[in-house]
């Protein structure tokens, strides 16, 4: 197994594994994720992007998981510390190759790319109830720092 950055040859099967993702996502949360399907757009647009990448596991030559990281910075105001920090955006490995190691590689080699990047954080939101990835955050050693409140109107 190999865990890259995406180049615009691995788009077609980025597009199968966010469409994948999607449909994940909006079982979890039906009422703010839609089951899309990926078109090539967004992905091009990270890969041709100088501030994000998509992370990639290839297994022989089929793409097993993936990571999309974006370089942040705090916002610049007197009362916040400025820091540089790594967000990561969508994170997800094919249901048949979890608990195989492949989201360590790939959170692994997302820690390798922020410090290259002299980031000095990595940071995620997830689904409160997006139990699998939770446990996942928890076990490397991720900590709530805030929490997303929502009151419907």
């Amino acid at each position: 197994m190999e865990v890259r950055v995406a180049t615009i040859n691995d788009v077609e099967q980025l597009c199968t594994l966010l469409t994948e993702f999607f449909a994940y996502n909006a079982k979890l949360q039906p009422m703010y994720c839609n089951a899309a399907i990926e078109d090539g757009k967004y992905p091009t647009s990270i890969i041709e992007s100088d501030d994000s990448d998509f992370l990639i596991a290839v297994s022989g030559s089929k793409l097993i998981g993936f990571i999309h990281i974006v370089k942040m910075e705090t916002p610049q105001y007197n009362a916040i510390v400025p820091h540089n920090y790594a967000e990561i955006i969508a994170f997800m490995v094919t249901e048949s190759f979890r608990e195989q190691g492949v989201g360590s590689m790939l959170l692994d080699f997302a820690k390798l790319w922020s410090k290259d990047q002299n980031l000095e954080y990595i940071e995620l939101v997830s689904l409160i109830n997006a139990t699998e990835a939770n446990l996942f955050y928890d076990k490397k050693k991720f900590v709530t720092m805030s929490q997303v409140k929502r009151l419907e109107l």
